[in-house]
């Protein structure tokens, strides 16, 4: 008896230098829950985990369907994944409640979260506080703020009148709004905000989009700000066309719409520079350094400001030679 007990010990003892590197090893489970497919953000973000460390994914996306999200969070509670990536604001208060409100039936509360592309944490609730969330949650914000987006269109030129446009069911395209709205008044400007018409489920539309800017652009304001705002971003394209054709030029507080969809300016942060933060704070978790608490509800340091140059030719509005210096040049013809 004596001696297998001390086999047991030794065995236990040559096990134990093994033990962390067998647990390094392990594949992670993490499940992605998305709001309109994967985004530069989500590559990002698997991009920076894969390279740390074993790790399989399981993503689910709404498709812009918040009807959705209440089953794909069940299957999140299901499944017990070692970590959950949420894409958003939608999809984060939906996953995890709000810091006031959560329900343990509805919510998760014991697996840790990281949220990504989430405008204001704070103003929507989710924390009382960017220090931590004091739960089991952390994530980065993708917005550069609101006094640096403003300062940015001045740089630019004129911003005497400016319009806005947000979706009414996004709480973070509704608060983006309304902080920048209250900049700009306070700077002097004029600005009409006017949310997107929706149908009878209360979803905007692309013909609600369409009558909601014809209002918008009737006085020919000196900007069009677009919000970060998922519905405004799968659609800048028709946003942008119609402000061109009225000859407004379009300010948006992510890239996409300047990228790809013309907008003419934005100060932004890269999608897949804030998945890769999110990367970073999900690594920290898997690998046991800190927990979710621990780690700060960050934004990125650095913004990047984009000028669409094949737009600036449209209009006719060109960046002040000092904003070149600095500033990212995109939409110019391949040579």
């Amino acid at each position: 008896m004596k001696r297998r007990i001390l086999l047991q010990a030794g065995l236990s003892l040559g096990l134990a230098p093994l033990l962390p590197a067998l647990a390094a090893d392990r594949r992670h489970k993490v499940m992605l829950l998305l709001y309109r497919g994967v985004t530069e953000a989500e590559r990002g973000f698997m991009d920076y985990l894969q390279r740390q460390q074993p790790v399989d994914f399981i993503i689910r996306d709404a498709g812009s369907d918040k009807a959705k999200l209440p089953a794909m969070v069940a299957e999140a509670k299901a499944l017990r994944p070692d970590l959950i990536y949420t894409f958003g604001t939608t999809v984060t208060a939906e996953t995890v409640g709000s810091f006031a409100q959560r329900d343990p039936s509805r919510h998760i509360a014991d697996i840790p979260v990281v949220f990504n592309i989430v405008a204001d944490p704070v103003g929507a609730g989710l924390a009382p506080d960017t220090r931590s969330s004091l739960r089991n949650l952390t994530g980065v914000s993708h917005l550069a703020p609101p006094e640096a987006q403003w300062q940015a269109m001045l740089r630019f030129g004129t911003a005497k009148r400016i319009a806005i446009v947000y979706s009414q069911n996004e709480k973070n395209s509704v608060l983006a709004s309304a902080r920048l709205t209250k900049l700009a008044q306070q700077a002097g400007a004029t600005v009409k905000v006017e949310g997107i018409k929706t149908d009878a489920d209360g979803k905007p539309t692309v013909q609600g989009l369409a009558s909601t800017l014809t209002e918008l652009l009737t006085d020919k304001p000196d900007w069009l700000y677009l919000p970060s705002d998922s519905f405004l971003i799968a659609h800048a394209a028709a946003a942008v066309t119609q402000a061109q054709v009225a000859g407004v030029p379009v300010f948006a507080a992510t890239e996409e719409p300047v990228r790809q969809g013309g907008a003419l300016a934005g100060l932004v942060s890269p999608y897949y520079a804030a998945g890769q933060f999110a990367g970073y704070k999900a690594e920290q978790i898997l690998s046991g350094k800190r927990k979710a608490s621990e780690l700060p509800l960050d934004t990125l340091a650095r913004f990047t400001y984009l000028v669409n140059i094949q737009s600036a030719r449209q209009l006719r509005r060109y960046p002040p030679l000092a904003l070149l210096r600095y500033a990212e040049i995109v939409g110019a013809a391949p040579t």
